[in-house]
Formats: structure tokens, sequence, C-alpha cells
């Protein structure tokens, strides 16, 4: 950036009135010429570069910003264009009408009225958005947060207090990514009805909370305002997900304006917002809580948004550290086994223990990917020991960061040598050697399958899984999961016949590595493994595809033991209520054949 000087007359042929830098990449002018259909380009050693530029009318005045994203602003003039007739100003010109940041707010910015100015600072946030790189971007909202603090109306501090009529406090905001985010706090005005919610970001950027909000009752605010009769039926707390026109990143620096409709405002400054992703999804499940479970409204038009682009976010982040073989690698395998290792890790050396009775394994390609990084020396110390004591090759791919359970899958079927996968959880142990060729014969006679899974049993010899379908929730606001003959012997007759099934649990599935690619293998939007498996299920039916159970092969499945408790009750309704959002219409009719089939001929 130049060192400029301000100059009071400028050039007749200059249309630039003033001038300041916001950053070394970009420019603010205030020129005299109506500016909507103004084309600006940059000159360097008589080469034309155009700028992204941005202007808007104010009063007898345009103001503009203009951008040079790839690199400084450092070009020998700039060229102003308007129905064909170019007016180039040399750096100099420029550098003659240039001043400070505060004297160009000052005098043409500072004068306008408050609905202008908040237009104004709109318009310079917009220079934030496109392509830049995330220092220049971050440096450019740091001069917007000069130029915000400058130009808005303060409006009174809001300290809660029972005398006082109108309360707003903001708990905590969340980042979901740069333009999305995610707010709860409460509010209230025991006179008057409210009229607005305003976000403000550090760089000046606007929302409108308000209208959309989901509200519900906070009993610690009633108690702190003492029995009102306004307030008998009132709903203090609020949620709400928004997204602002142009990118935030700067953390610090958030206000929240609110105001009723008596014209009392007030405003309050909200915590720096949390950035981490599986800290945001959780809190927001745990947000759940304040609805009930057959309405929608927060999971809907809140949780759901919200968690859809931080699940997307997450899953854009997951790559592979590293991924080492141990043992010869067997030639032209039939089958690969994808199996995600997440926390437990010595679940590994109990597989490989029974595996080890199998020479069927060993000419497997079994792939592990372990998503917990945290634990890769660990693991890469034990793993050669584990492979020269049991015998059975296997590679291990280490991923950079935790991804969850659908994107350690397809990662792992990514690296897959066969043209069979099976996906198979790191808890599931096989009752006896020779299961896995008899499925993949059973699979490859098979003409239009598409997942098989066979019979899974708890440690007592119970039935875990024959099967899924779907059962309807006892309130009629969605469908769940269901295991056919859950907890009945495994000899139960009708759980040992051969039959199509709506779906197979991800626990044990066989499927062609063709068709799992074609597909998309598991949805990322599921959180945390569970109804991923369901979901490739109804669109492997959605294309044709008939999904299989066979019983005459036996595994046991711990089933859980790599996820706590807490955190499936968390996901658990909210991947339940997705599922059903998303295959409402053929579950129904899934679940109405079965109901209208004989058993014997399903």
């Amino acid at each position: 950036m130049k060192t400029l000087t301000k100059t009071k007359k400028r050039k007749a042929d200059n249309p630039v009135i003033a001038a300041t830098w916001l950053t070394d990449r970009v420019l603010l002018i205030a020129t005299g010429l109506h500016t909507p259909e103004l084309s600006v380009a940059a000159i360097k050693d008589g080469a034309k570069i155009r700028l992204t530029h941005r202007a808007e009318k104010f009063g007898d005045r345009s103001i503009s910003w203009l951008r040079a994203s790839k690199c400084p602003f450092d070009f020998d003039q700039v060229s102003f264009s308007r129905n064909g007739k170019a007016a180039p100003i040399a750096t100099a010109q420029l550098a003659a009408i240039t001043i400070d940041p505060m004297t160009f707010v000052r005098e043409h910015l500072a004068p306008l009225g408050s609905g202008e100015r908040e237009r104004a600072m709109n318009l310079l946030a917009s220079a934030l958005s496109g392509d830049l790189p995330s220092v220049a971007r971050r440096r450019l909202g740091k001069a917007l947060f000069e130029f915000r603090e400058a130009l808005r109306e303060r409006l009174p501090f809001c300290t809660p207090q029972r005398c006082n009529p109108l309360g707003l406090q903001i708990e905590s905001l969340l980042a979901v990514d740069e333009k999305s985010f995610y707010v709860r706090g409460w509010l209230r005005d025991g006179e008057a009805e409210l009229a607005s919610l305003t976000a403000v970001s550090p760089e000046g950027a606007r929302a409108e909370l308000l209208d959309g909000s989901f509200r519900f009752r906070r009993t610690d605010v009633h108690r702190f305002y003492e029995p009102h009769p306004n307030d008998a039926d009132a709903k203090f707390g609020f949620i709400r997900f928004f997204s602002l026109p142009f990118p935030s990143n700067l953390g610090a620096g958030w206000v929240f304006e609110l105001r009723s409709t008596s014209g009392t405002a007030i405003e309050v400054d909200a915590p720096e917002p949390v950035t981490d992703i599986v800290t945001v999804r959780d809190t927001i499940l745990q947000d759940l809580a304040h609805e009930r479970p057959h309405k929608t409204d927060l999971i809907r038009n809140h949780a759901h948004p919200a968690i859809a682009r931080l699940q997307e976010r997450r899953h854009a982040q997951v790559g592979v550290e590293d991924v080492a073989q141990y043992g010869a690698a067997p030639g032209a395998p039939a089958v690969s086994i994808i199996i995600p290792l997440y926390k437990r890790i010595d679940f590994l050396e109990h597989q490989l223990a029974q595996f080890a009775h199998d020479p069927e394994i060993a000419r497997a390609d079994l792939i592990y990917v372990l998503d917990s990084p945290e634990l890769a020396e660990q693991l890469a110390n034990a793993a050669p020991r584990l492979q020269q004591l049991y015998g059975i090759p296997f590679r291990v791919v280490t991923l950079q960061r935790n991804g969850g359970f659908s994107a350690a899958n397809n990662i792992g079927a990514s690296f897959a040598r066969a043209p069979l996968l099976l996906l198979m959880n790191s808890d599931v142990l096989p009752d006896r050697p020779g299961w896995l060729g008899k499925m993949a014969e059973f699979h490859q006679s098979k003409r239009g399958i598409g997942a098989l899974g066979p019979k899974l049993l708890f440690e007592d010899g119970t039935l875990q899984h024959a099967g899924l379908y779907f059962a309807p929730l006892a309130d009629s606001s969605g469908w769940e999961n269901m295991h056919f003959f859950k907890g009945l012997h495994r000899t139960f007759p009708p759980a040992n016949v051969t039959r199509r099934v709506p779906a197979v649990t991800a626990a044990c599935m066989m499927i062609s590595r063709k068709i799992y690619d074609e597909v998309g293998g598991l949805r990322g939007s599921y959180v945390q493994g569970d109804y991923e498996d369901s979901d490739l299920c109804l669109r492997l039916s959605e294309a044709g595809l008939k999904n299989w159970y066979l019983p005459a092969l036996e595994l046991y499945h711990l089933e859980g033991q790599s996820y706590p408790a807490p955190l499936r009750a968390l996901t658990s309704r909210y991947n339940r209520w997705l599922h059903t959002h998303t295959w409402r219409a053929q579950i129904e009719s899934a679940m109405r054949r079965i109901s209208e089939t004989p058993p014997k001929s399903r």
C-alpha cells in the first residue's frame, strides 16, 4: 500500500472525489458519477486487469469499493468506463485525493441518515464476498469493524434489571460456517410488543431474527422478573438459525439490537462465536430437548439447516493422513472388508483373534479405517505385532481427523481392491469360519441384489438383527428403524427364512463396490452412525435393487460399544427426523407391501 496524502483540489478529468484504503487490496472511493453501469479496470504494464467492484448512490455522489482479489492493489492506473467512454486515472492522481479512513468516514459517510449509514455499511461489508485469501479477508474484516464502530447508531446498553421491562441476553453464538450462525438467548418486553431483533456482525452485516425464531419457556427468566400478569404465557427463550449476506470471520464484536413497538431500543454484546464443528453440532442437538417430540419447528427450521451445513463442512475437511500395509497384501481378492475403528482400537485384536481361524479372511482385502487419529501412534506400535501373531494381512488407513461413520466407510471403500465390499463394525465377531465366502456366493447368485445382511446375535445368543423394517412412532411424527425379531432366540423359525427385507444394518453389509459408488455410498448428513444404512438401502430400492437377509450366517454384534450411550441418545431423534423427512413416502409404501405379503412369500 502506498503512502498517500490528501489534496483539496482534483483535476477536472478525474471522476473521483476522494479515496481511502481499506486494505492493500481494497480501495474505497467517492465519485460524482452515478455508477451502477460503470465498469472499472486496472492497467499494469499496458495490460488491463478487471477489478471487482460495487457501487451505490448516496445523494449527489456514489460510494464504491474496488478490489484486487489475486494480489495487492499495485497498478499504473485505474480506468473508469461508462457508455463506452474511459476515464483513466494514474496512480499519482489517485494518490493526490486519497485521505485516511476516518476522514473519509467523517466527510462522506457520517453525514448520512441512520438508514443510509446502515446501507453504506452493508455496501462496505459486501467487499468480503467472493474469492479472497483468508488472511486478506481477516485484515479487511478488521478495517470494516472500525468503520462499523464509527457509523453505527449506538443504543442504550442493556443490563437485565427487574425494573426495566425491556431485556435481552445472548447466551451463545455458534458459527455454522462463514455466513451462517445459530444463536440462543432470551428476550422480554413487559410493556409492549417486540418489533425487531437484529444481529450485527463485527464487519457490519445485519440480519433480522425476530420473525421465524423458535420461542420456548424459560422458568429462570420468569423467576428473575417475578410473577407478572403479562408474563403468564410468555416464552422468553429464543433460538434462531440465520444467515448473513456476507462472510464474518472476525469473531469478537457482535452486537444484537432489540426494539419494541413503543419505540424503546437496547443493545447487548454477544460472546465470541464457538467455531469447533463437533462442539457446535452437539450443542445444537442438545437444544432439541426444548421441543416436544411431535413438534418440528426447531428441528426443521433451525437445527437441521445448521447441522446439514456442519456435516458437509466436517466431511469436506476429512483427509487421509497415512496408509500402512501389514503383512503381504493378497492378490486379486474377491471381497474388501471395510472396518472403521473409533476409540476402541482394542476391537482390532479381538477380530483378528477370530479371523485367524478362517483362511478366507487371509485372502480378503482387510482395511481398517482409523477414525480416531489421536490413537494413530498407539495403533502403529501394535499393528506389526498383531499381524505377526495372528497371520492376517491388513491395511490401516489413518484419517487426518475424526469424520464419523459414513466418512470412514466411504474413504475405506475408495481404497478397496475387490469388486465386493463388506461394511463391518469393529465390534462384530463371526460365530464360525467360512461365513465370508458363503455370503459372497449368495450375493453373486442373486440378480438385482442391493445390500445383503447376515443374522446378528447378542452375546447371549438372542437375535439382534434379522433385517430392518420401519415402525411408526406412537405420536405419528415419524418412523424409526426396527430389527425383525430382536431379542428372540436365534432358532426362532421366522428368523431363519432367507428373504427380501426393506433394509439391513451396515454393522455387517455386503454390497457391490460399483453399485456403492454409483449411489454415493453412505450419506454424511446423518450424525455419528445411525440411519445411514437404511438410507442407503432405500436408495438401492429406489434404483430397482432388492435387499436380502441371509440367516444361515451368524455373527455376534456387541452393538454400539464404540459409541457412548449419551451421544447416541442425542443423535437418534435428529437422525430419525431426517430419515423420515427424506423417505416418508417410500417407507410407507415399503411397509404396506410387507403387511400385504404373506410371511412365507417374502
